[in-house]
């Protein structure tokens, strides 16, 4: 697990240098830009990220379940924010997006 261990260690310096900086993005999405940053410095991606991802990919859907439980349980926050949470949500997939892009990218090259 590797590759599990690389994906905790950008997203624990995310949270290190979001809290350094003070900045006012999420910790996950500083991780991943950093991460990004690793991928294209590298130029290819590691076996062992790349078996990892391979693992958790199928997962990725139980992360929509707390989301669909908020929407449900948290309608008056989405009246009154529902412009401004749909705007941070699309900015920050552009990140993410970003990343799996990188990965599968590299895991096809390599």
């Amino acid at each position: 697990m590797p590759g599990l261990l690389g994906l905790l260690i950008f997203l624990l310096l995310g949270g290190v240098l979001q809290d350094f900086l003070s900045l006012p993005v999420p910790a996950a999405i500083v991780g991943m830009l950093l991460l990004l940053a690793f991928l294209i410095i590298r130029g290819r991606t590691p076996q062992a990220l790349q078996d990892i991802t391979q693992t958790l990919s199928p997962l990725l859907p139980l992360f929509l379940i707390p989301v669909s439980v908020g929407i449900v349980t948290q309608k008056s926050l989405l009246a009154d924010y529902g412009v401004e949470l749909l705007v941070i949500l699309t900015v920050s997939l552009i990140p993410g997006a970003l990343v799996c892009a990188w990965i599968m990218k590299g895991g096809r090259s390599s």
